[in-house]
């Protein structure tokens, strides 16, 4: 009887030990993020970054609204660069949750706001929100994005900057630790630093930006943060929502970028011409003053069309998950527009690999 209840045993064992081995477990990113929320520890390195595994971006069309943005990507500087915002009649429309992102996140549990965006009673603009916090708290991603600086900034401290797929960008400062490098993609509620009093805090706060084309606008005009959820899912902007500073007066003082100085021609002496009867063909030299070879090539003959030519079609493959005000808005045109070239009634019917005219 004792050999049969070992013979039992050993075959459970084997039973239970083969299914277990056998079973299949789907780890997608989403999964492996959202077991990084819980494990992750920050221990700080020899400047002060701990770069987890968060997957990072290998191609430039990789990064959110890099046309809209004008190609301008600076993972150095927080604003070198002022660029034209698109609006249409004065409104900008842009949606932040969509049904392929992940949900909205609060930056970071706060009991209060100790200073709101707008000017102080001592005259500054405070371009952001500062949050109240118990220190060493977990500091989230909002939306999903992809994060463009992780630096040491100036009065921001230790911060970080995430550009998310609808345009907008949000700010992170006043950091004790980060745990993401720019070009690290990131999902809504993913850990990307811990607070506390870098830079200039006296306190333990979280100071929170919200930006648009390199410019500031309110966040309490997207996040309710008394009870920790969006406004709205569509936020609407004017012109008059922008506070738009020269660059110069907004955060550490930066030198623009992709901007090279011009060259200062100085202007030719006058050339002493000789009075002979027949007129002698000086050639073009290295020599000779760039601005007289210019003069010499725009004397010859120039056709001018009598109509402007008509511009050329261009189109665009859409790309899983988005949709028509993604493609508007990368593309510098309204949704009404892409309807009417392409014939589209409903705008929630394009599908992925649909060929559409931009143009």
């Amino acid at each position: 009887m004792s050999i049969m209840k070992k013979i039992l045993g050993v075959v459970v064992f084997i039973f239970f030990t083969v299914n277990a081995f056998s079973q299949y477990v789907d780890i997608t990113d989403y999964s492996q993020n959202i077991a990084l929320r819980d494990t992750l520890v920050l221990n700080p390195t020899e400047d002060n970054q701990r770069v987890n595994t968060y997957p990072t971006i290998s191609e430039v069309y990789q990064i959110p609204c890099y046309d809209l943005y004008d190609k301008y990507w600076d993972v150095r500087n927080l604003r070198s660069r002022m660029l034209e915002i698109p609006f249409a009649d004065d409104r900008l429309m842009l949606i932040l949750v969509q049904s392929d992102n992940a949900p909205f996140t609060i930056p970071c549990v706060s009991d209060e706001i100790t200073l709101r965006y707008g000017m102080t009673k001592k005259g500054i603009f405070h371009p952001g929100v500062d949050l109240k916090v118990t220190p060493q708290s977990l500091v989230k991603s909002c939306f999903d994005g992809v994060v463009r600086m992780a630096a040491q900034y100036g009065d921001y401290g230790l911060l970080v900057v995430v550009r998310h797929y609808n345009g907008l960008e949000t700010v992170y400062a006043h950091l004790d630790k980060v745990c993401v490098k720019p070009g690290q993609m990131v999902k809504a509620g993913d850990v990307i630093g811990q607070t506390g009093r870098s830079g200039h805090a006296n306190d333990d706060i979280l100071h929170f930006e919200v930006r648009f084309m390199n410019e500031c606008l309110n966040p309490e005009q997207v996040i309710d943060f008394e009870y920790e959820n969006l406004i709205k899912n569509t936020l609407v902007l004017q012109s008059a929502d922008f506070n738009v500073l020269p660059l110069d007066q907004c955060g550490p003082k930066v030198t623009p970028i992709n901007k090279p100085p011009k060259a200062v021609v100085p202007k030719p002496e006058p050339i002493p011409v000789p009075k002979p009867v027949k007129p002698v063909e000086v050639p073009a030299s290295v020599d000779q003053p760039m601005d007289n070879a210019v003069k010499e090539e725009s004397a010859a003959p120039v056709s001018v069309p009598s109509a402007p030519d008509r511009e050329e079609a261009e189109y665009y493959v859409v790309k899983k998950g988005e949709g028509l005000y993604r493609i508007a808005l990368n593309h510098k045109t309204t949704v009404d527009k892409l309807m009417k070239l392409n014939n589209i009634s409903n705008p929630d019917q394009i599908q992925e690999g649909q060929k559409l005219r931009v143009r």
